[in-house]
């Protein structure tokens, strides 16, 4: 899987490099292989050119322009309509089903407005939703659904004909689950401690 280390769309030569590697020296099937990315339409494009039928996914987080602009600002270059455009020739071309990556933020995307609008993108796509309840992070002042709403969030989204999971991630309790990697430092001047976010590679 090719996922949180970065936009892996970012450095595609690389990347399918590795991919070509896996399949030839390891014999991987493509099958196997994920690509996620957060929404790249022309290199989804291009990915959907190539003969290597790997599963892709796609952080969405949001529905609607108005509210990924805010959470995913790569939207503003290719908002949703463009990137369902791609992701519905990639799925059409490969034949292989299309996974919705899905960050639930406490009443920011898990409202049912948004749930509702996740639906009408995902259908047509025949898309799987994988919902991530955010993990929670000191000093990020966003929280994550709580386990009670993300249940109706998925019930929501069965019911209206898409399927749905809940990733379970693990590493919450040593602040190593997805989006909780930093560092506690202690500042030379005394003991304030300050946190420092991994740079993308």
């Amino acid at each position: 899987v090719f996922m949180g280390m970065g936009e892996p769309l970012a450095n595609e030569a690389r990347v399918w490099g590795a991919v070509e590697k896996f399949r030839t020296d390891f014999g991987m099937s493509a099958r196997r292989i994920t690509i996620s990315t957060v929404g790249i339409a022309p290199a989804i494009d291009r990915m959907t050119d190539r003969d290597t039928a790997v599963n892709l996914a796609v952080s969405l987080h949001a529905a609607t322009d108005e509210l990924r602009d805010t959470l995913v600002p790569l939207n503003k270059r290719h908002p949703i309509s463009s990137l369902v455009d791609s992701c519905m020739q990639w799925t059409t071309r490969t034949g292989r089903r299309l996974s919705f990556e899905w960050a639930l933020i406490a009443d920011v995307n898990d409202t049912d407005e948004q749930i509702d609008a996740l639906a009408e993108v995902a259908r047509p796509l025949g898309a799987h939703v994988n919902l991530i309840p955010l993990n929670p992070t000191p000093g990020y002042l966003v929280l994550g659904t709580p386990p009670q709403r993300v249940v109706q969030v998925v019930r929501r989204l069965r019911a209206a004909g898409i399927s749905a999971t809940v990733r379970h991630t693990r590493g919450v309790e040593i602040d190593a689950a997805c989006g909780q990697l930093r560092a506690g430092v202690v500042s030379s001047g005394g003991d304030t401690a300050v946190s420092l976010s991994p740079r993308p590679i």
